[in-house]
This record gives structure tokens, sequence and C-alpha cells, in this order.
């Protein structure tokens, strides 16, 4: 499993160059910005999940707390700014990926504002036309606001394409924590498994649709 925080050039060069591209790229996307999150442990979990299903799938964890991406200003516009050099490598690596998992916790009844610029910045074809299956973490009962945030605003202009399901894990805390599996953890592992498995699949058959008919040059933006 990959994981990626700050990032330089030679390191995404030399990830092209290592023959890796061969498999199933799986971006997992930690919209928390929390030092020992639920949201990254869930990540790591589904990162574990995706393992277990084949050897041919590559997990690749972005955790916005390990990136620090600034926000964004009129800069990320700038070839030659700060902004521009600092995303190259994280735009590069995201558009290896195949597909995502967007692990979305939800604030104060909204998805997290660094989730969302996140979201903004991938302005460059990094998620476009890529399924991500969404996923919402809530430490109560919460967690279908940042679904309907999600599904109805931020993928635009990125085109980032959601699978129809989703899963919520509320009272996350206390899910995937004990040592003998409860029958909760048990019934949502095989949630997880069947959308993750819907995402790999879908990855593989709509990239060579993706290769043959996007030009996100001639249509930037959505409507």
């Amino acid at each position: 499993m990959k994981r990626y925080g700050r990032l330089t050039d030679d390191a995404a060069s030399a990830r092209q160059e290592t023959g890796l591209m061969q498999k199933i790229k799986i971006g997992i996307i930690i919209g928390s910005i929390r030092e020992n999150s639920q949201s990254g442990r869930i990540g790591d979990y589904v990162a574990e999940l995706l393992h277990q299903m084949s050897d041919g799938i590559e997990p690749m964890i972005f955790s916005l707390r390990d990136i620090e991406l600034p926000f964004w200003t009129e800069d990320k516009w700038k070839a030659d700014s700060e902004m521009s050099a600092f995303w190259k490598p994280h735009s590069q690596a995201l558009k290896a990926c195949h597909g995502f998992v967007v692990i979305a916790p939800e604030w104060a009844g909204m998805a997290p504002p660094h989730l969302k610029n996140f979201l903004l910045m991938c302005d460059k074809g990094e998620l476009a036309h890529k399924p991500a299956q969404l996923i919402a973490v809530s430490t109560g009962m919460g967690g279908a606001y940042p679904i309907a945030e999600l599904r109805m605003s931020g993928y635009k202009n990125n085109f980032l394409w959601w699978l129809p399901d989703h899963v919520i894990l509320r009272q996350v805390a206390g899910l995937f924590a004990s040592e003998k599996p409860t029958e909760l953890d048990t019934a949502l592992t095989d949630r997880l498994l069947y959308g993750l498995a819907f995402l790999v699949e879908t990855a593989k058959v709509v990239a060579p649709v993706r290769e043959k008919l996007q030009n996100i040059t001639l249509y930037k933006n959505g409507m």
C-alpha cells in the first residue's frame, strides 16, 4: 500500500517506471485533517480489504492531513506559481489511479472544507470519468449530510463519477475495533466488499472508454 504526503517529481516519475501501472490502482482519499482520525482508520481498513480482494489491486492512500494542501487561489491557474509546483506531483499520482474511494467525515453536518478544496484543486483530469465509492463517517448517528452534499456539488468540473451505492459508517469508533468482529462489523464489511468489487470492475471496463472518448481540453467544465 502506498501513502502519499508531500511528493517530489522524481518520486512520481519513479512510480511510472516500475511497471505497477499493470495493476488496478485505487486511490483512497481521506477527507479528514485530524490526527488519528476515524476516517484515516477506515481508510486503512479499506486498503486492507482491497489487498485481500486481489493481488492485482494496488491501494494508494491520499491523506489530506499528510498532504497539507493549501486552500485554492487563482495562483492555481498560473503554471509557474508555487501552488502549481506543489500540486504537480499529487496531480500525477492521482492521474495514475483508475478509481477512488472517498472517505468523508461529517463535520457539523457538512463535508469538511479541506475535502471540498481538494476536489476544487482537481481540475486537470486527475479524477475525470473515474468511478468513486463514497463512504461517510460519523462518530454519532449522522453521516447523510456529506453524502448529499458531495453528490450535489464538488464533481462538476473534475468529472468524478460517483457510483450509485454508498456506505455510511455511524458510531464509527466502535466499528472494526474489537479482536473478534461483531455481527455489525461482518455485515458492514460485506457491504464494503460489495461496493469495492463494483468499483474495481467498473474501473477496469471504463478505462478504455475514457481513453477513447474523453476530451477535457475541449470540454473542460461541466454544465
